[in-house]
């Protein structure tokens, strides 16, 4: 994700002829499904380990929908030209309401968790996620219209369709997949099955039908082969060593902070312009490719500080609470300050020393 933008902002016209360049850009069309499918598949394990159930699995995660689409909005707020944002310019308007990656997956978690809520049992909501699969590709399928005036009208044509990079018809299909996935195929062997299945599909299709590259992105067909195609990874992916899959564990529950960092650096935000308006497509692979990197290592290296930075606040919250509940014991024992980020636990101890100054030690007679 971060190199294929990033590749596409920077590579010089020769550098995108280049050899190692053209098998890159044959390959980069399983990038957006392979995001789709596994942010669906995490999700699907995600809500296995949680004890809410029914309404309050969908509570527990509407803020977290509520989040994705804050920020999917606010990476394309046009802060170029906010005059026409203002004055309800529709241009504007359709890029501000167009949907992204984020958007689409806010609203693939959504119609995860309405399933998810149902007490049916695993393979009755696999078989619910292929059957809302299917619909999505059928309606991706519709013929475009033009866009309506009206911002409500705008904003429902944009969802599902429009001029949005990542409409919610056909692309929450792949969502809807992976979420299958783990329901349906728990076999390693029957994933692999369908993923060979998918590419079969597609090669018999590209040797046997005319006009086949063509086709658009709704198109079953490419679809399926798709699908197949990522299950294939996911399920070479699965005989990587445990201890690897650990070391690389955290690059994946960085995805969000890293997507987030990594577009308006890349592309611009606002007013601020990005690499591809200052430096622009002229730079040789290895160039664009460390370029790519550096930036991978950034978002990392901020994600772990806004995590660190999340886990203390959340200490100094408790310790207020502590600070709260012991009010009336003034010699409360510190034992609460268990468990919490070792700084914040001194910041107890003291503040509850203080509170109890010259009363007796709860670990130690005077």
């Amino acid at each position: 994700m971060v190199f294929g933008h990033t590749l596409d902002a920077l590579l010089s016209p020769a550098a995108r002829m280049d050899p190692v360049a053209m098998g890159y850009w044959k390959i980069r069309g399983l990038t957006a499904p392979l995001f789709m499918m596994v942010s669906g598949w995490a999700v699907i394990l995600a809500v296995s380990r949680l004890p809410a159930k029914g309404l309050q699995l969908i509570r527990a995660r509407l803020p977290r929908i509520a989040l994705l689409l804050a920020l999917g909005y606010a990476l394309r707020l046009p802060g170029w030209n906010t005059r026409a944002l203002l004055s309800g310019d529709p241009t504007v308007w359709q890029h501000f309401l167009a949907f992204d990656a984020l958007h689409l997956i806010a609203v693939g978690l959504l119609g995860a968790v309405l399933i998810l809520a149902l007490p049916w049992s695993a393979p009755r909501q696999g078989l619910a996620f292929v059957l809302l699969a299917t619909v999505a590709l059928a309606l991706g399928m519709r013929t475009p219209s033009r866009p309506p005036i009206a911002l409500p009208a705008l904003a429902l044509a944009q969802a599902v369709g429009g001029t949005s990079p990542f409409p919610v018809f056909p692309w929450v299909a792949y969502f809807f997949f992976g979420a299958a996935v783990p329901l349906l195929a728990k076999s390693v062997r029957v994933r692999c099955a369908v993923g060979l299945a998918g590419v079969a599909v597609f090669l018999a299709a590209s040797c046997w039908w005319r006009g086949f590259g063509d086709m658009s992105p709704a198109h079953p067909v490419l679809v399926w082969f798709r699908a197949g195609a990522v299950l294939l990874i996911l399920t070479a992916l699965e005989a990587v060593p445990a201890c690897a899959a650990a070391a690389i564990a955290p690059l994946a529950r960085s995805s969000l902070t890293v997507y987030v960092f990594h577009v308006p650096i890349v592309y611009g935000w606002f007013t601020f312009e990005g690499f591809a308006q200052r430096v622009g497509p002229r730079l040789p692979f290895h160039a664009a490719a460390l370029v790519a990197l550096t930036i991978l290592a950034c978002a990392i290296a901020l994600d772990r500080m806004v995590k660190l930075v999340t886990r203390e606040v959340a200490a100094v919250a408790r310790i207020g609470r502590d600070a709260l509940v012991q009010a009336d014991s003034p010699c409360g024992s510190v034992e609460r300050g268990q468990g919490i980020a070792p700084s914040a636990r001194r910041h107890l101890t003291m503040a509850t020393l203080r509170r109890g100054e010259g009363c007796a030690s709860p670990r130690r007679a005077p």
